[in-house]
């Protein structure tokens, strides 16, 4: 089956969220087909690409149509993964649990092979980014163990990652850039703080940026408003162990089942609500980190 067919081929997809000036394409990921749309820059030639995974609310023209069009202009191509429309959800705010990070990944791996066999892309230089949950899948990705022998993202860029599920010993496989607001009451700093430590004790190459005064989605159109049903796992942190299991670091009890994941999490560390709230200074401000970032680790 090709990677990018028309859309009335596949009428039982639910429609997807069109980006100006984007290509929309139809890509598979097993025996599953979502959305994605495909950015290219103007310049001819082979170019570096990166995967972009969207957030808790879906796609949208002010957060991922923004990067992807600061991208391209950078001279880099992007395939924004769309994966809540094809599967029914419309958001994750209120169980996090709807599209799991691990199905995150293998969307985005199923972009990275996409984007490798596209003639304008050097498979060499592809990388990931994502916002909160597609933060937390973007670091998820770029460790060795998700992509088996198998040629990996180049370089990972996560904005305020949930950082909640870690490896106990991770095994860094490309650089990697955090940015997350001091004032994020949903997915905070020190989660990840900690466990970036950890990747750079490994071995791994990190660039963790804190953002004084800023909320979760300091990068959308979102003014400072706090979501009363927001599913908030900031209290939460388990390890993924070298043989693929995951302990609940508390207590050390083995998480067998996503419903004993489940219950022991909604028992004992998950709260309820979270605030949101766009910075269009901070944005800025990312906006030429994460540029910098790119020209050091992806562009040279």
């Amino acid at each position: 089956m090709r990677l990018a067919l028309v859309l009335f081929f596949l009428p039982g997809l639910a429609y997807g969220q069109g980006l100006a000036g984007s290509e929309t394409v139809i890509l598979r990921v097993e025996n599953e087909s979502i959305y994605a749309h495909h950015f290219r820059p103007q310049a001819k030639g082979r170019h570096a690409a990166m995967v972009l995974v969207h957030g808790f609310d879906g796609v949208s023209e002010a957060r991922e149509g923004f990067w992807a069009r600061e991208l391209a202009r950078l001279g880099i191509a992007t395939l924004v993964i769309e994966s809540f429309s094809a599967r029914s959800v419309g958001t994750s705010i209120s169980n996090q649990s709807s599209i799991s990070t691990a199905q995150g990944v293998r969307d985005a791996n199923a972009a990275l092979g996409y984007l490798a066999a596209q003639k304008d892309v050097d498979p060499a230089r592809i990388g990931i980014m994502g916002m909160s949950r597609g933060g937390s899948v973007a670091v998820r990705a770029v460790d060795h163990r998700k992509h088996a022998g198998a040629r990996g993202f180049a370089v990972a860029v996560a904005l305020y990652p949930g950082c909640v599920a870690q490896y106990r010993n991770p095994q860094p496989s490309a650089p990697l850039q955090v940015l997350v607001g001091a004032a994020d009451d949903y997915t905070m700093v020190k989660h990840c703080a900690d466990y970036l430590q950890r990747i750079r004790a490994a071995g791994g190459s990190v660039e963790l940026r804190v953002y004084p005064g800023a909320h979760h989605g300091f990068d959308g159109d979102t003014p400072k408003v706090f979501v009363p049903n927001a599913q908030n796992l900031s209290g939460c942190l388990l390890y993924i162990e070298d043989d693929g299991s995951t302990t609940y670091a508390k207590t050390g009890e083995i998480l067998d089942s996503p419903a004993k994941a489940s219950e022991i999490m909604r028992r004992d560390c998950i709260k309820i609500g979270a605030t949101i709230g766009a910075d269009a200074r901070v944005k800025a401000q990312a906006l030429e980190h994460v540029k910098a970032f790119l020209r050091q680790t992806l562009l040279r």
